[in-house]
């Protein structure tokens, strides 16, 4: 070695193709290469002055070894580059390539005319599997979206165009149904006192004005009447655009000695001397049912079934009877008696039904209020006839039984936890769980079922008292509620042919 030289070292950076150390981004994929550094010791002559030292460096023998290993790795560079730009050409047409040549084997396979076929019948049946998803049974005509929490109670207004719903969000909502097809209903938004939560709901006197049960976190129970405020006027006394808000006409606070209400029912009172008032009817959890003025707020009467537990309580359409079913097989009814005045003067035990073997889940009143519709956990459905002269002490008369038609998998009858009859008297539906069925009130036989009418237990059924208009028809319809956060609506199946 020349003592006049000393070592000096040349780092060279290469790209190499390489495992991948290091990952850099582009457009399609992550392309590996790694960084190498060449390390070069060359020995360069010993410099006298710093200018020559560096003039002897450029000019030394590492110049060669410095450009050789640049061209070096720009050569491996650009052969990995075109091996891997191959690579992904030929991945791309090995993808395309059997999409492209499926056509042509289907075209010689088979002629053009049955291919167009098939092409239009396959959208065709994957919209009609949309459909059926979103509308599972012929007779479900719509839903009403928009609750927060699951629905407790529903009403129809006597006229039929509007339906107020209770739900467990604090909130009560009336929405006009001036057509049922509709893709969107206009509602009326009520929100209830801070902590209430509301269980019923039931119309007054007319389609702006409704009652609704309450319950409270602390157990007690409220009735709460909202109505309509007038429009207010300004000072040009033109009326302002502004839609009138409910506002609370009367409340009571700690009914049913704190017990829960069950359920709520109201009438237009029209039997004897009655004045055409709405007599509201609360049921309690308890042994208690009380009688109120829909207008005022007025207590007209109270009665104790005495009958351990009360399951319901309904009145009848014209404001006669109020019946119970309770903890016990038997049915008892009470007559409301009018003054001159139209107002309630008593409330008197009239009847007691009996001839179920065990509790009965659910009643209702035929239209005529002349019979009573009872369902028992006896696996019975009765019909009963209440228009008798029972201050001769005439019996009532069970006209038919019908047993259960719902069972499950193991061939056990159910029991019926809703019954609900049409306004013509001819169609009873009924509901346990999710199942939902139509029953001919003449025969006892099943004309529909949608056995999972909702996403939930069903929470509440009732007919709309008249034909709604539904798209170019009118229609009879059916409202059900449910704990999965909707209402929906039914229409009435046929009737046999007699």
């Amino acid at each position: 070695m020349n003592s006049r030289c000393i070592p000096t070292l040349i780092i060279v950076i290469d790209i190499l193709p390489s495992s991948p150390h290091i990952l850099f981004r582009f457009p399609e994929s992550f392309i590996p290469f790694t960084v190498v550094f060449t390390v070069i010791v060359a020995f360069v002559p010993r410099a006298p002055t710093p200018f020559s030292g560096l003039l002897q460096l450029l000019m030394g023998p590492a110049i060669p070894i410095a450009i050789f290993s640049v061209v070096l790795g720009a050569f491996l560079a650009i052969v990995f580059f075109g091996c891997y730009f191959r690579k992904r050409r030929s991945e791309v047409q090995s993808i395309s390539k059997p999409e492209l040549q499926s056509d042509p084997k289907i075209r010689s396979s088979k002629p053009s005319q049955p291919i167009t076929k098939k092409h239009h019948s396959k959208p065709h049946s994957h919209a009609s599997d949309k459909d059926q998803n979103k509308r599972h049974h012929p007779l479900d005509v719509n839903t009403l979206k928009g609750h927060g929490d699951s629905v407790t109670g529903l009403c129809f207004s006597s006229d039929g165009r509007s339906l107020a719903t209770a739900c467990a969000d604090g909130v009560i909502r009336i929405f006009k149904l001036d057509d049922a097809s509709s893709k969107s209903f206009k509602f009326l938004r009520i929100n209830l006192p801070a902590g209430g939560n509301p269980v019923a709901v039931a119309f007054s006197d007319d389609a702006s004005s409704v009652v609704v049960a309450s319950q409270t976190v602390a157990g007690g129970c409220s009735l709460y009447m909202y109505g309509e405020e007038k429009p207010k006027t300004s000072e040009g006394n033109k009326q302002q655009n502004k839609l009138p808000l409910p506002e609370i006409k009367w409340e009571r606070h700690k009914v049913h000695d704190k017990r829960a209400i069950l359920t709520l029912f109201g009438t237009a009172a029209t039997y004897g001397s009655a004045d055409g008032s709405t007599i509201i009817a609360s049921c309690s959890e308890g042994t208690d049912i009380m009688l109120w003025h829909g207008k005022t707020g007025k207590e007209v009467g109270h009665v104790d079934t005495n009958q351990l537990k009360n399951n319901m309580a309904a009145i009848s359409p014209d404001g006669r009877f109020i019946a119970a079913a309770a903890f016990t097989a038997d049915v008892k009814v009470w007559e409301i008696v009018y003054s001159k005045d139209g107002s309630v003067k008593e409330v008197s035990k009239v009847m007691q039904l009996k001839g179920h073997k065990s509790a009965v889940t659910w009643l209702c009143f035929s239209p005529n209020s002349e019979q009573i519709i009872t369902a028992s956990k006896d696996g019975s459905i009765r019909i009963w006839n209440i228009n008798v002269r029972y201050h001769l002490d005439e019996d009532t008369k069970t006209l038919k039984v019908f047993p259960i038609p719902l069972h499950d998998s193991n061939g056990v009858t159910l029991n019926y936890d809703r019954l609900s009859i049409s306004p013509d008297g001819r169609i009873l539906a009924a509901t346990h769980g999710t199942t939902l069925q139509w029953l001919c009130v003449e025969t006892g036989k099943v004309l529909e079922t949608a056995e999972k009418a909702h996403d939930g237990d069903i929470t509440c059924i009732s007919w709309a008292p008249k034909d709604i208009p539904t798209g170019n028809r009118q229609l009879l319809l059916l409202a059900t509620a449910g704990v999965d956060k909707k209402v929906k609506l039914w229409a009435a199946p046929s009737l046999p042919l007699s």
